[in-house]
This record gives structure tokens, C-alpha cells and sequence, in this order.
């Protein structure tokens, strides 16, 4: 049994903080990325390869964040009534499902899509052949994955605030260093 901890060590504040800031970078640049026009210029293709990139690098690092949080000791759950904390639970479970759906779907996707996909300008090897309806389901995964996962961050930043200033629990203080 793993003991309890009154607040997060470096590496798990470390890595939600730096993937707060790398996944709501992903979800505006995804979102800003819909508009952009097919075209000879290039631009669609070098963001979307910006975006795959950040999707693979945060795909990593959700498997050494939930990795992690399986070897560390607990964090005591915040004070709260049986329903509140059973649903904070469910909300992180959820969290971490999506932030693993995401990059799993859009990296998938992207496999089947027949293009080559480059991690940050290097290209990696081919795994499977062009699969249009693979594709097309992936990517609907991914889309409809991103806007529960856009819902969802908004609950986690609304429950957040309601710690800090409504019920003024200083709840924050378990997430710095």
C-alpha cells in the first residue's frame, strides 16, 4: 500500500504544468489548423506537422505521467463530501483516458492516411499502408476526442477556481513546488 503525500512531488507538478501548456497550445493550434487551405505553399502541411509533433511529445509524456503516478505515493484527496470526490476522480480518470485517446487516435490516423509522418522534422518509418476508411474513423475519434477534452480542461479550470475562491482551500499549494 502506497503511503499519502500532503502535496505532489517536483516531477508530477513539473509534468502537468508542462503539459497544461503544451496540450492547450494543441487544442488552439488543432482548432486554428481547420481553416487552413490546401494549398502549394506548404503552410498547412508544415503546421500540421507542428501539430503531430507536439501530439507525439505529449503522447510520451502522458504515458510517463501516468506511469509515475502509479509508482508514487499518493496525494490525499481534497477535503469533500463522498459524491464531490468520487466525481474529481472520475474527472482525472477521464482526463488521463483522453489525453491518451488523442495522440493515440491522431498518430493511428495519420499512419493510415498514407502520408509520411515527421517528429520534428525527422521521418519516421512508414508502418502501414494507406487505409482511407481507418483514417476517416481515427479522425473523427480524434476530433470529437479533442472538444470532450476541451469540456473537460474547462471543468478541471472551473473547479479549480472554485477551491481557490469560493471555497478557499489554498487546494493550489499541492501543485507548486
Amino acid at each position: 500500500m502506497k503511503l499519502e503525500a500532503a502535496k505532489y512531488d517536483r516531477l508530477s507538478v513539473t509534468l502537468h504544468w508542462l503539459m497544461a501548456i503544451l496540450l492547450i497550445f494543441q487544442l488552439a493550434l488543432g482548432l486554428w489548423m481547420l481553416d487552413l487551405p490546401k494549398g502549394p505553399s506548404g503552410m498547412r502541411a508544415y503546421w500540421f506537422n507542428i501539430h503531430k509533433s507536439c501530439g507525439m511529445l505529449l503522447g510520451m509524456l502522458i504515458l510517463v505521467r501516468a506511469i509515475w503516478a502509479c509508482l508514487r505515493p499518493r496525494v490525499k484527496p481534497a477535503p469533500a463530501v463522498i459524491v464531490m470526490r468520487r466525481l474529481a476522480a472520475a474527472s482525472h480518470g477521464l482526463l488521463y483516458a483522453l489525453m491518451l485517446i488523442l495522440p493515440l487516435s491522431g498518430f493511428l490516423g495519420s499512419v493510415f492516411s498514407g502520408y509520411p509522418i515527421r517528429f520534428f522534422g525527422l521521418r519516421l518509418p512508414q508502418l502501414a499502408q494507406r487505409w482511407d476508411e481507418g483514417k476517416e474513423w481515427l479522425s473523427l475519434l480524434h476530433h470529437w476526442a479533442a472538444y470532450a477534452l476541451i469540456m473537460l480542461v474547462t471543468l478541471h479550470l472551473l473547479a479549480f477556481l472554485h477551491h481557490q475562491f469560493i471555497l478557499k482551500d489554498a487546494l493550489v499549494r499541492r501543485m507548486r513546488y
